[in-house]
């Protein structure tokens, strides 16, 4: 038996209501679906610029590290600005496509010494420090003081070095017999590259949307690369134009 024409129309009635009904639901979701789209796009974006970091943070110490020429006399190792600006300069290609104009960056160059008027026996103090970006310079010296703290904090803190570099550590070995052997493992003595480098992420959807514009957070990494230079001391030597030079007169 077919339908009568009120029939027919009370189907079409209910068809038109069910779709008016999924375009509600789809209205109310889309905002929601978005913002969640939205986020997770940009801790994607946030995690590619920590990755980032690290790599310049990185690159900034051991570009630096590996001079080995340039000094005053044949196998001495020297940095000039031109080079320092270079290595510098190579943060912009790494961070690309990310805006390097908030990215302040420091490197130094720390020796670790024996001082015998320190409770480790080791010092770490400031030979040169050079910033770029507004970057913050390492102190040549605290409280009058020609060395950093030893202190085991969170990067970027200027006037410290890691525990590690002036105290000596106790290493536990497993023997090949069986059983452990434990001995004291004192530190290296010598040059360290130090590059602290301070990021300022903005993200993208602020950056293009400026209502939504809020505090950029800040990222930090300090990464410690050892002077390549056998030339004894191996350290690489201030000709630079900027910066600050602890040893004035004294490359």
């Amino acid at each position: 038996m077919s339908a009568s024409p009120a029939q027919l129309r009370d189907a079409r009635a209910l068809l038109r209501e069910e779709r008016a009904f999924a375009a509600v639901e789809f209205a109310l979701m889309l905002p929601l679906v978005l913002v969640i789209y939205l986020g997770l796009a940009e801790l994607a974006l946030g995690q590619r610029a920590s990755q980032r970091l690290d790599l310049v943070a990185h690159t900034l110490s051991d570009l630096t590290a590996q001079q080995l020429t340039g000094g005053s006399f044949s196998g001495q190792a020297g940095m000039d600005e031109t080079t320092i600006q270079a290595i510098f300069s190579a943060a912009t290609t790494l961070m690309s496509p990310l805006p390097t104009t908030n990215l302040k960056m420091t490197i130094s160059e720390v020796t670790v010494s024996a001082d015998a008027t320190q409770t480790s026996g080791f010092k770490a103090s400031v030979n040169w420090t050079i910033a770029k970006n507004s970057g913050t310079l390492r102190p040549c010296k605290i409280n009058n003081v020609a060395k950093l703290n030893a202190a085991d904090v969170a990067p970027v803190d200027p006037n410290s070095m890691p525990t590690s570099y002036t105290s000596a550590k106790s290493v536990t070995l497993a023997n090949a017999g069986g059983g452990t052997t434990t001995t004291s493992v004192t530190p290296t003595v010598g040059s360290i590259i130090v590059a602290d480098v301070i990021y300022s992420y903005q993200p993208s959807f602020s950056r293009t949307i400026t209502w939504m514009k809020t505090a950029a957070p800040q990222m930090s990494r300090t990464s410690y690369s050892p002077v390549r230079n056998t030339y004894s001391p191996n350290h690489v030597q201030y000709y630079m134009t900027s910066g600050t030079n602890c040893t004035p007169g004294t490359p």
